[in-house]
């Protein structure tokens, strides 16, 4: 029985909700086919109109009652359709319900659901019908049209156009079904006057609304009578289905109204009557039906023949299947056993069905790719409309490729930026950038790159910086009212005088006569001249005296005007006798100590350099002026203490004064500046303008960084400047150096334009990267998305971002798995010695066998002692142990004869161990008995080669003469019979073709490349062959039985892996499961195994350790396909169940995991039983 998704106790017809507001919205009304509608009378009076809605997401099965109204009676039929629902008059559209007695009723859903069933939300209520309804159906394509039928023959169509007054008409004036009960109706879903109906007379009737007249009518041509439901095709105007209710022969017909003497597809797929069949609207190839034998099946029409899409089954019999008509997947069945029911065919696909519903097709698609590209693909419209049949007809379809910027706000800006960039005019965009904007200092930033452009960008950084050459010279021409420089850097007063007097000379020359007129005219302004000249020496003399009284002298007044100095006493005296003894340095000390600092540096500029110098310093001592100390530095040429003692709040004066006079200190000296101003300042943005002057790119984008000056807006666009000034920087200061900082930032730039298809622009910020790694895969990227065009801009391909590695599965032949001697043999420890086994005499002790020429077989010495193992042959074995067969000696006496080919080992054996020479065990040969305290004269003792002479399997009797260079053949005595305590054994002489043990290689050395490179580990790789008993075991390795008692669980798992490999393994049931499938499985049963930790009682701390053993058994088993590939599956639908905590479904997959292969999986099942809550 399959479970449902939703479950509702409800005996009722079902409708879903037309509208897409509540998909999951579905009216349920007490059916007329339960027993209380059966039986009629006073049980009748419990029918109700219920809503429900179910939310998938939620774990259980129970559905969500929203609204109940109580019902005059039950519904035999009802149908929700969308009128309304676009005008918003009815949101959830109209409820119509056939009920018993012929009777139709309206209903608004919303009102219902909205009060929660305090609103009967009654429409309309009347009687259509004499008799029961059976059927009433919205038109699909107009909603005020409904059709209903009942059992009075008739078919009716009402419009509903006034809801409240609804108008009734009929199709035909002629009823074809006239004496007959209509069951069914259908609205045609291509041609809107077209309805079919059928009666429990076996005949169909197709009526035209337009013509008002029956069509065409059929009937099934092997007479079948009841009709249990009809739908026409969603796709196909001419084709209909039609479900026989008929035990004896159900079927489901397929007619086409072209040729309607036959159905042209027929299906039998239940097995008692159909009760009611729905043709899903999304998917034509998918039917649903519903039968007397308590299954749903899911037809696919889709290969042109009915195949079985999927299979449900119920307790009883459902009477009604409809699909949803907004979630394609979900159907709804009303069971006779009182439940509604909801399904997925999804969830319920066959295994074997390979036909994908076509809601997973979608009419549309996009796809987006590297570099902002996006292609939309998808149906042409009017393509899509006329072809009918998609499976014959091909369809046009339109692929477009389109560019779709991931970041539209910043490609306008990364466009022009690259067109700068293209024609090298990025000194023009730092101007550009200055004129846009409106923040000072981001002026003054653009305008300092842009200087670096420029061979004599450093002497425009005073002027930058407000000190501006020409507005100086302005102002103190106006301050000197003459124009500066004329008195110091012009002529010197005596020339100046000369040139005026040899202006002031008269020439020659008097010039023509005066007139009378003229000659007035002069004497008038000549005594003008000789007054104004009188009035201005007044004025002189007058200022001469008050400047006399007041004991001062002008500024602007002549030396010779100025008090005369009295130098024949105090400090001058000093002074004027150490010029007259050529004293400077006295004369200039008493000057600066008399406060005469002129006269002290006019003395001291002609007593030498030395002289000149300290009296300079002194006088910059004596100032104490912080500008005068500036000056002193500048005239020192010490700008390293210049800057160090600076005033940081003058930072701009001190740029100005070490961009003019610092020479070849600048850049140092900006990094100093810069130093102070962000450790002494704490002011970065002043700290970035020296850094910039220093062109020190790494710390400038260190502070652009760290800042965000520049971030307007959104963090894309402030990236985006960044970006732009790192660029233009890296291209004034042509840094080529890596820089974590500015990889990363330009990494991630380039990202933001490839997504938004700038790929050229984005390789171009990339190449300014030097020896990264980190942009290596997108560099790969956007060269691989147009090699050629890139190539031709930007060079070779750039490196491969990746290590290649070789996938290719190589084949090696599996290694010759190790044996191990004979029990007792030296090396071996813990080997078991037979009962009463003694050390054979004649033997060497180990390490006594000393070494043999080639060819040569080393002499047994008599004295006793325990035999050594064997030599190893090619296989990597060291020699035969108990059990191995007898070799064939024959095989290696004959001359350069080859050995017969090796035998292939038996069930639960390793490979069968190569014997020096290349000899196999000869077949057939049962293991080799106890071993006797003394060997028999001429046998071979433990661990030794065969005797020459001994036959072998399938050879003809034993040669009586030796080979070439033998001894004689010793006489082999019967079993049993023991040599002489104190006899030796004959000693061979190797003769050719016989080998000492340990040179068998070198005799066949095909045998030793079989063999491969011996096992590093001496772990057994194999359990034993069966013990044969009075023989030594092996291999102490433990049985089954015995490892029960293990205690230690990786041990006794690899001993359990030696076991399984020596048994030939588990049989291989199925594949072995997929590792993210096998993953889900290990993490949602280890979820459950955890939840259970809860309880911390040591019973069941002892219960989760036995399941825990048991699901690393499954997980084993899964992994090595021991699981059958349905029960796998099984598996896999459990975990999805317990995932949704669907725990009733869990236990009942449980419970069908246990009727397969219970044998093998019991010990698991019985885990995932005591793990699965049982609720």
């Amino acid at each position: 029985m399959s479970q449902p998704l939703k479950q509702c106790p409800r005996t009722a017809t079902v409708a879903w909700c037309a509208a897409e507001a509540a998909p999951t919205l579905m009216a349920l009304g007490s059916s007329a086919k339960s027993a209380a509608g059966i039986i009629g009378g006073d049980a009748a009076g419990d029918a109700s109109l219920d809503f429900v809605s179910f939310d998938l997401s939620k774990p259980g099965s129970d559905m969500d009652v929203l609204a109940s109204i109580r019902t005059e009676r039950r519904f035999s039929s009802i149908s929700w359709g969308c009128l309304g629902v676009d005008t918003g008059v009815y949101p959830y559209g109209v409820l119509a319900g056939g009920l018993q007695e012929g009777v139709i009723s309206l209903w608004n859903p919303h009102a219902i659901v909205n009060s929660r069933g305090a609103d009967t939300g009654l429409i309309h209520t009347s009687q259509v019908h004499k008799g029961t309804v059976n059927c009433v159906e919205f038109h699909p394509m107009r909603p005020e049209l409904m059709a209903t039928c009942g059992a009075d023959s008739q078919v009716n169509i009402i419009n509903l156009q006034n809801a409240t007054q609804p108008a009734l008409y009929q199709p035909s004036d002629s009823n074809k079904h006239a004496g007959s009960e209509v069951l069914c109706c259908a609205w045609n879903r291509k041609v809107q006057h077209i309805l079919c109906s059928c009666s429990n007379t076996g005949t169909t009737v197709v009526w035209d609304l337009k013509q008002k007249k029956e069509v065409i009518s059929f009937q099934d041509p092997a007479n079948r009578q009841r009709i249990s439901g009809v739908e026409w095709h969603p796709e196909v105007p001419t084709q209909l289905l039609v479900a026989y209710d008929d035990d004896r022969q159900p079927a489901i017909q397929m007619w086409d109204l072209r040729n309607c003497t036959y159905p042209f597809k027929e299906t039998a797929g239940h097995s008692k009557g159909i009760l009611g069949v729905a043709w899903n609207t999304q998917d034509p190839n998918l039917i649903m039906s519903s039968g007397k034998d308590n299954r749903l099946i899911c037809w696919s029409n889709s290969e042109g023949k009915m195949e079985t899409f999927c299979e449900m089954t119920s307790q009883q019999g459902n009477f009604e299947v409809k699909w949803a008509p907004h979630k394609p997947s979900l159907i709804s069945a009303a069971s006779f056993s009182g439940s509604v029911s909801v399904h997925s065919v999804q969830q319920q696909q066959n295994t074997g069905t390979k036909y994908c519903p076509r809601w997973y097709k979608k009419p549309c698609g996009v796809s987006f790719g590297f570099g902002g590209k996006m292609m939309t693909f998808g149906v042409k419209k009017a393509a899509a409309a006329l072809a009918t049949d998609t499976t014959k007809t091909p369809i046009a379809s339109y692929c477009h490729s389109l560019v779709v910027p991931n970041e539209p706000e910043v490609v306008p800006s990364a466009d022009m930026f690259e067109s700068w960039i293209a024609e090298q005019k990025l000194c023009d965009y730092c101007h550009e950038k200055t004129r846009r904007s409106s923040n000072p200092h981001e002026n003054l930033m653009w305008e300092l790159m842009g200087t670096q452009f420029e061979d004599s960008g450093r002497s425009r950084v005073p002027i930058l910086l407000g000190f501006d050459k020409d507005r100086i010279v302005q102002e103190a021409e106006r301050f000197l009212g003459k124009q500066p420089g004329t008195t110091l850097m012009g002529p010197p007063p005596e020339e100046k005088e000369r040139q005026q007097q040899s202006v002031a000379q008269p020439s020659p020359s008097l010039g023509p006569e005066l007139d009378l007129t003229q000659a007035e005219s002069f004497f008038d302004q000549l005594t003008s001249t000789t007054e104004q000249k009188k009035q201005e020496e007044q004025e002189r003399e007058q200022k001469k005296l008050m400047e006399q009284a007041l004991g001062t002298t002008t500024t602007g007044s002549s030396p010779g005007a100025q008090t005369a100095t009295d130098w024949s006493a105090g400090p001058e005296a000093i002074i004027k006798q150490s010029i007259l003894v050529g004293n400077l340095p006295v004369a200039v000390e008493c000057c600066f100590q008399s406060g005469r600092m002129a006269e002290a540096l006019l003395l001291a500029s002609g007593g030498g350099t030395d002289l000149w110098t300290r009296a300079r310093d002194e006088f910059l001592r004596l100032q104490a002026d912080s500008f005068l100390s500036t000056v002193g530095n500048i005239m020192m040429n010490d700008f390293q203490k210049l800057v160090g003692s600076s005033n940081l709040a003058n930072w701009k004066e001190t740029l100005a004064i070490i961009a003019t006079y610092s020479g070849d200190q600048y850049q140092t000296l900006c990094e100093q500046l810069a130093e102070r101003l962000e450790k002494e300042k704490f002011d970065p943005r002043s700290a970035l303008i020296c850094h910039i002057c220093a062109r020190n790119f790494p710390k400038t984008v260190s502070i652009w960084a760290q800042g965000g000056f520049s971030a307007q807006g959104s963090q894309k666009l402030a990236l985006q400047d960044l970006v732009e000034k790192m660029t233009v920087l890296q291209e004034a200061t042509k840094f080529n150096q890596p820089d974590p900082l500015f990889n990363s930032k330009v990494t991630q730039y380039a990202e933001i334009l490839a997504n938004s298809g700038r790929l050229t622009a984005a390789m171009r910020y990339l190449c300014l990267l030097q020896h990264d790694a980190s942009s290596a895969i997108l560099r790969d990227r956007i060269y691989n998305s147009a090699p050629m065009q890139m190539s031709k801009m930007f060079g070779a391909r750039p490196s491969f971002p990746f290590e290649t590695t070789d996938v290719r599965i190589m084949y090696q032949p599996p290694a010759q798995q190790q044996q191990f001697s004979v029990a007792g043999a030296p090396g071996h420890p813990g080997m078991p010695k037979a009962p009463g086994m003694a050390p054979t005499p004649g033997m060497p002790s180990p390490g006594a066998m000393p070494p043999s020429a080639p060819g040569v077989m080393p002499p047994r010495p008599s004295h006793g002692g325990a035999m050594p193992p064997a030599p190893a042959g090619p296989g990597g074995y060291p020699g035969m142990g108990p059990g191995a067969p007898m070799p064939n000696p024959g095989a290696s006496m004959v001359p350069g004869a080859p050995g017969p080919a090796p035998a292939p080992p038996g069930p639960g054996m390793g490979p069968a161990p190569r014997l020096p020479g290349g000899s196999m065990p000869g077949p057939g040969m049962g293991p080799a008995p106890s071993l006797p305290p003394a060997p028999m004269p001429g046998m071979p003792g433990p661990g030794m080669g065969p005797a020459p002479g001994m036959p072998g399997p399938g050879m003809g009797p034993t040669p009586s003469m030796p080979g070439p260079g033998m001894g004689p053949a010793p006489h082999l005595p019967g079993v049993g019979v023991h040599g002489p305590p104190g006899g030796h054994m004959a000693a061979p002489t190797p003769g050719p073709g016989v080998l000492p043990p340990g040179q068998a290689s070198m005799a066949s050395p095909s045998a030793a490349m079989a063999g491969g490179p011996p096992r590093l580990s001496t772990a057994p790789q194999h359990s034993a062959a069966p013990v044969v008993p009075d023989t030594p075991v092996p291999w102490p390795l433990p049985t089954k039985t015995q490892q029960k008692l293990s205690t230690t669980s990786s041990v006794a798992l690899q001993n359990q892996a030696v076991q399984d490999r020596s048994a030939g393994g588990a049989a291989q049931m199925g594949e072995p499961m997929a590792p993210h499938e096998l993953s889900h499985v290990k993490g949602v049963l280890s979820m459950l195994l955890d939840a259970s930790a809860q309880d911390n009682t040591p019973a069941n701390a002892k219960k989760r350790e036995d399941i825990a053993k048991r699901l690393e058994e499954l997980y084993s088993m899964l992994q090595n396909g021991q699981v059958r590939a349905a029960a796998a599956q099984k598996l896999l639908q459990l975990v999805k169940a317990v995932e949704a905590q669907d725990f009733p479904t869990a236990n009942k997959i449980q419970m069908e995991l246990c009727k397969m292969d219970w044998d093998t999986n019991r010990n698991w099942l019985m885990g995932v039983k005591r793990l699965i809550p049982q609720r």
